[in-house]
């Protein structure tokens, strides 16, 4: 993304604090979530920041991982405010449920109104280092960042959605 003239931030969940969503539904009247974990400070901002979101996961027992899915659960109070982003989607295990877990983020992203215009970057690997070895999900890696580029620049006009505010 950053040859493309992109601001990339790459965020690594697992290294983040986030809660189950409780479905407490406060959120429906104070318009952000209540639980004060790094869901809420660090990761909803930056989504609301963003023009493209790329989400990337290993595949477990053929879907996501519980803590991808647990996410784009916590996104849930953000439904409206994620309308018009451009999503991308890379799945990496052996074969198996890649296209189950490309599905699952597209599916999320479509509740939230978001725009694909890519079928997602699948990335057939199981050890270490060897997905830099699978030239064809490189290539494909290629061609969808420069989709998102192109799609995000006539959506947003070369410039990025507005920045976090409260509903």
């Amino acid at each position: 993304m950053r040859s493309y003239g992109v601001d990339a931030v790459v965020v690594e969940l697992r290294r983040l604090r986030i809660s189950d969503c409780t479905g407490c539904r406060r959120c429906l009247a104070e318009g952000r979530c209540c639980l004060g974990d790094d869901m809420s400070r660090v990761l909803t901002p930056l989504l609301l920041g963003s023009s493209i979101i790329i989400v990337s996961t290993p595949v477990y027992f053929d879907n996501v991982t519980a803590l991808v899915k647990r996410f784009m659960d916590r996104t849930w109070c953000l439904r409206g405010r994620l309308r018009d982003r451009v999503l991308g989607a890379i799945a990496v295990g052996r074969g198996y449920g890649l296209d189950n877990a490309i599905g699952a983020v597209y599916r999320w992203g479509l509740k939230h109104e978001m725009i694909i215009c890519h079928r997602g970057v699948r990335c057939r690997a199981y050890e270490a280092g060897e997905a830099l070895r699978d030239t064809r999900a490189l290539r494909d890696l290629e061609a969808m960042c420069k989709r998102l580029v192109e799609v995000a620049e006539r959506v947003w006009r070369g410039g990025a959605p507005p920045g976090p505010s409260e509903p």
